[in-house]
C-alpha cells in the first residue's frame, strides 16, 4: 500500500517474557530486538483522530510497549480488554494466554495507524504492568506446555487449542475457546473490594476428556522473585517481602476449591499452572490474582475469599445492553452532470457520539438493501435509507474493537469482517442492532507488527467460499502465508494458497463465473502498479513471497500495467453485474485509491495468455475508493474508500454511488489484438470521417524493468536499456462492418509491457470521444 524503501523482516520477540511487574515496581524491560520500520514519514492525523474515540469495551491489535529503539511485544494477534475505568488485559488469542495485565489508562495508540495516516507501530500498553506471560501455550493438555508453532508464530494446532471469538454482554466481554476439544468460556475482571483489589478469571470449563493446565503466572526479569509458596486457599509469589503476588481459586459455592477437580502447582520459582482432572461435569470458578500488598494484614485465604463471588460467563452469551443506541441521519447529494455516469454521494457522520473516525474500508449490502460498513479504526456500521433521493440515510453503530479491518462481505445476511487478525463473523443476538458474538470464523493466516502487513479485501464466490489478500511487503519471507491470495471454506476451515508473489494486493474480487482479480502496487519487485487475473499456483512478481524453494527467474505477466501517472496506489476490483448499469454490464471495474478515480478494464485471452488495457471513466471521488459492490435493490454502483497511506483524497471518507443516467457513454469497451495493430470498439457508433483520421490518434510503448529495486524507469522497446518511451507510427485507421469498431494498423506490431493509445474523434451523434487507454500486450496472434 503505497510506497517506501525496503527493509529487513520482523521477528516475534518479546524480550524479558514473563516478567511479574507490580504498578509500584515501574520497571521497564529492555530486552527485544523486535523492530521498527525503519525510515518512514509517520502522518500525523488531524488533532485528536482517533485519539478520542471510543473504541468500546475491547481493541483488538498487535500490544506492546516502547523498549529503547525497538518494540517489546506482548501479543502479535492480542486482545485488549478494558476492566473498569482503571484496569485492562491483553489476551493473545494465538496462545489463549493472559499476556500482560496493567494498571491505569487504556491504550496509547499514537504509534498505531489509529491516530495517523500511516502508523509504525503497535499499540502500547499505557499503565503499569503487574504481570505477564511468555510467548508460549497458555492452556495444555495432559500437561504438555510444549511449544508445537513453528519460529514459535501463529495459532496452536486447532486439536490443542483455538480461539472460537468473544461475547460482548454490554460492557463485559467473554471469552471463548477450545482447549483438547474442551469449551471454555472466560470472563475477565477486575474488582476492588474494601481497599484490596485483584485481577480476576471466572471460567466455564466444559467436560474434559483429559487433564488439562492453565498458565496463570510466570517470573520474569521485570521484577526478580525471591520465592513461590504453596498456602491454604492458593499460592503467593514473593518479590521483597510483601510484594508479589497471591493467586487463590474458588469454585461457585464459594469455597477455596470444590474437591479433586482441580490444583494449584509452582514449577520451580518460575510458573503458577492450574492443573484441571479430567471429568464429565463442567466446573465453573473464579481465579483471584491480587497484589500481595493489597491483602496486608489478613490471612491469603481471607483476603482473597472477598473476591469470590463467581459470576457464570455462561449466561453473558445472548446479548446485553446496547452501547450505541442512537441511530444517525445525514443527507445525501445526488450528482449533476450530462454523461452516462454521475457520482451521488452518501453523506458519512464524521460528527459522531463516539468520535468513531470514520475512514471507510469496506461495505456489502444484505438483501434488502441496507449496507454495512467498515472502518478502518475497527469499526462496522449499518447504513439505511438508501434510495434515490439520499434525504434520509441513516447510521447505527454495529460493532467496534476490531483489528484494522479492511474488507466487508455479507453471506446469507450475516455480516463477516476481514481484519488483519481474523475473518470475524458478527451476530445480533437479541435484535438490538448490535452485534453481541465477534465469532473467530477463520483466523489461520500470519500476524506480522509491521505497519505494512495488511489483510486485504474480502469476497466469496457461488458457492460461498471466502478469497482475501495479504501484503508481502515488509514481512519477514520466514514467514509462511503472506504475500498471497487466500481462499477459505463456506464453514471456516482450513485456509489454503491460491497464489503467491503479492507486495501490497489492496483489493480483489470473484467474478460471476468464479474469475479471481487482484491487484498489487508499485514497488519491489513490482515495477509499476497492475491488475491480475490469477490463476490458480501462480507467481505474480514479488520475489520475497513466491512460495517456491527456490527464487524464480520470471513472473506471471498481468492483465494490464498500470503507469504511476494513472494509478499511483491500486484499489480493488467489482465485476458488473447489475443490467441496469449500461453498456459495461459484464466487464470489470477496477479502483484506484491513490489517484480515486474508476477505469473499465478490456480484457481477451490470446494463445492461452489473458491480456488488455483500462481506460478511465470521466468521474472523480471525493476520498481514495478502494471497494465496490453493485445494490441489489437499484442495481447501481456504491464505492466506498479512505484517506491514508499515500492518496490525493480530498476526504478521510468516501461513500459515494455511481448511478447510470441512460446518456451515451462514449467510451472504449473493447481491445483486440492484431498481428499488424489493435482494434478498438466503442460503446456507440462513429462518425467515419473523424474515426479513420490518423491525425486524430497518438501510440506509445515502453518496458519496464523487473528488479528488486523500487520501481522502474520507462524504457525503450526498440533500443533496450535506454530509458524512454518509443512513438509509434499509424500506418492507416480503417472501420469495418460494425460501425462501433476501428482498427489501427501499426508499424512493428510485438509484445510489450505498456502502450499508450490517445485519441479524440467523434461519434456518430456528433458528440466528442476523447480519452487514453493504456494496454499491455503479453501474446500476438498467430
Amino acid at each position: 500500500m503505497g510506497s517506501g524503501a525496503a527493509s529487513a523482516g520482523w521477528r516475534f520477540v518479546v524480550g524479558t517474557a514473563g516478567a511479574l511487574i507490580l504498578a509500584v515496581n515501574g520497571a521497564q524491560a529492555q530486552e527485544s530486538d523486535g523492530g521498527r520500520d525503519g525510515g518512514q514519514v509517520r502522518d500525523v492525523a488531524p488533532a485528536g483522530k482517533g485519539v478520542v474515540m471510543d473504541y468500546g469495551p475491547f481493541l483488538s491489535n498487535t500490544l506492546g510497549r516502547e523498549a529503547g529503539e525497538a518494540f517489546d511485544y506482548f501479543a502479535i494477534r492480542g486482545i485488549a480488554i478494558r476492566l473498569g475505568r482503571e484496569a485492562a488485559v491483553g489476551f493473545d488469542t494465538e496462545t489463549l494466554r493472559w499476556a500482560v495485565a496493567w494498571k491505569g489508562s487504556f491504550l496509547d495508540l499514537s504509534r498505531t495507524h489509529l491516530t495517523s495516516y500511516k502508523g509504525d507501530g503497535p499499540a502500547l500498553v499505557d499503565g503499569g504492568v503487574v504481570f505477564r506471560t511468555s510467548n508460549g501455550p497458555g492452556w495444555a493438555v495432559e500437561g504438555d506446555f510444549s511449544e508445537p508453532r513453528s519460529n514459535a508464530v501463529g495459532t496452536l494446532p486447532r486439536g490443542r487449542a483455538h480461539y472460537k471469538g468473544l461475547f460482548r454482554h454490554g460492557r463485559q466481554v467473554v471469552l471463548h475457546y477450545t482447549v483438547g476439544g474442551t469449551t471454555v468460556y472466560e470472563l475477565p475482571g477486575f474488582e476492588r473490594e474494601d481497599g484490596s483489589e485483584a485481577f480476576t478469571r471466572t471460567l466455564r470449563v466444559g467436560k474434559r476428556a483429559r487433564a488439562l493446565s492453565l498458565l496463570l503466572w510466570e517470573k520474569s526479569a521485570d521484577l526478580p522473585v525471591d520465592s513461590i509458596s504453596m498456602a491454604a486457599g492458593g499460592a503467593v509469589a514473593r518479590a521483597g517481602g510483601e510484594q508479589g503476588l497471591s493467586i487463590g481459586v474458588f469454585g461457585a459455592e464459594g469455597n477455596p476449591w470444590r474437591g479433586g477437580e482441580g490444583r494449584l502447582e509452582a514449577v520451580g520459582d518460575r510458573r503458577i499452572e492450574l492443573h484441571l482432572a479430567a471429568g464429565d461435569e463442567p466446573l465453573l470458578f473464579k481465579v483471584v490474582m491480587a497484589p500481595a500488598l493489597t491483602l496486608r494484614g489478613q490471612t491469603l485465604a481471607a483476603g482473597l475469599r472477598r473476591f469470590s463471588d463467581v459470576q457464570d460467563p455462561g449466561a453473558l452469551r445472548s446479548g446485553g445492553p446496547a452501547l450505541w443506541p442512537e441511530t444517525l441521519t445525514v443527507r445525501g447529494r445526488r450528482g449533476l452532470g450530462t454523461g452516462a455516469y454521475v457520482v451521488d454521494t452518501i453523506a458519512v457522520p464524521e460528527e459522531n457520539p463516539w468520535r468513531s473516525w470514520m475512514r471507510l474500508t469496506g461495505h456489502d449490502f444484505f438483501s434488502d438493501g441496507r449496507a454495512a460498513v467498515c472502518t478502518w479504526n475497527g469499526d462496522v456500521w449499518l447504513v439505511s435509507g438508501i434510495d434515490e433521493g439520499l434525504g434520509q440515510v441513516k447510521w447505527k453503530r454495529f460493532a467496534a474493537g476490531l483489528y484494522e479491518p479492511l474488507g466487508l462481505k455479507i453471506v446469507n445476511d450475516v455480516v463477516h469482517v476481514r481484519g488483519r487478525d481474523q475473518i470475524t463473523r458478527l451476530r445480533d443476538l437479541n435484535g438490538d442492532g448490535e452485534a453481541d458474538h465477534y465469532e473467530n470464523f477463520n483466523n489461520d493466516g500470519y500476524v506480522a507488527p509491521s505497519y505494512h502487513a495488511f489483510a486485504m479485501g474480502l469476497d466469496a464466490d457461488a458457492e460461498g467460499n471466502f478469497y482475501y489478500t495479504r501484503c508481502g511487503h515488509r514481512a519477514d519471507p520466514e514467514i509462511a502465508l503472506t504475500g498471497a491470495m487466500f481462499k477459505v471454506p463456506k464453514g471456516g476451515g482450513r485456509e489454503s494458497v491460491v497464489a503467491a508473489g503479492f507486495r501490497a494486493p489492496n483489493g480483489l474480487s470473484v467474478g460471476p463465473e468464479g474469475q479471481l482479480t487482484t491487484s498489487d502496487n508499485q514497488g519491489n519487485w513490482t515495477p509499476t502498479s497492475r491488475i491480475n487475473l490469477v490463476k490458480p499456483g501462480g507467481f505474480y512478481g514479488y520475489v520475497p513471497h513466491s512460495g517456491r524453494e527456490e527464487a524464480p527467474d520470471d513472473y506471471d505477466p498481468p492483465i494490464c500495467w498500470l503507469p504511476m501517472a494513472i494509478d499511483n496506489s491500486s484499489g480493488g476490483q467489482v465485476w458488473v453485474t447489475s443490467d441496469r448499469w449500461g453498456p459495461l454490464e459484464g466487464g470489470l471495474l477496477h479502483t484506484s485509491y491513490g489517484r480515486c478515480s474508476l477505469f473499465f478494464v478490456m480484457m481477451e485471452e490470446v494463445n492461452g495468455a489473458v491480456q488488455g488495457g483500462v481506460v478511465q471513466l470521466p468521474l472523480g471521488f471525493n476520498s481514495g475508493m478502494m471497494r465496490g459492490r453493485f445494490h441489489p435493490v437499484d442495481g447501481q454502483l456504491y464505492l466506498s474508500g479512505l484517506k491514508g497511506w499515500q492518496t490525493s483524497a480530498a476526504l478521510d471518507a468516501g461513500f459515494q454511488r455511481v448511478r447510470f443516467t441512460g446518456q451515451p457513454l462514449r467510451l472504449p469497451v473493447g481491445l483486440r489484438v492484431k498481428s499488424d495493430g489493435v482494434e478498438i470498439e466503442f460503446s456507440e457508433p462513429l462518425d467515419p470521417e473523424s474515426a479513420t483520421d490518423e491525425q486524430n490518434y497518438a501510440v506509445e510503448r515502453w518496458n519496464y524493468i523487473w528488479w528488486e529495486k523500487y520501481g522502474s524507469p520507462e524504457f525503450s522497446v526498440e533500443h533496450p536499456g535506454q530509458e524512454g518511451r518509443d512513438v509509434v507510427s499509424i500506418r492507416s485507421v480503417r472501420m469495418g462492418d460494425d460501425p462501433r469498431r476501428v482498427f489501427l494498423r501499426l508499424r512493428d506490431m510485438r509484445p510489450v509491457m505498456q502502450m499508450r493509445i490517445r485519441f479524440r474523434i467523434k461519434a456518430a451523434d456528433g458528440g466528442t470521444i476523447s480519452r487514453e487507454i493504456y494496454s499491455t500486450v503479453n501474446a500476438m496472434p498467430k
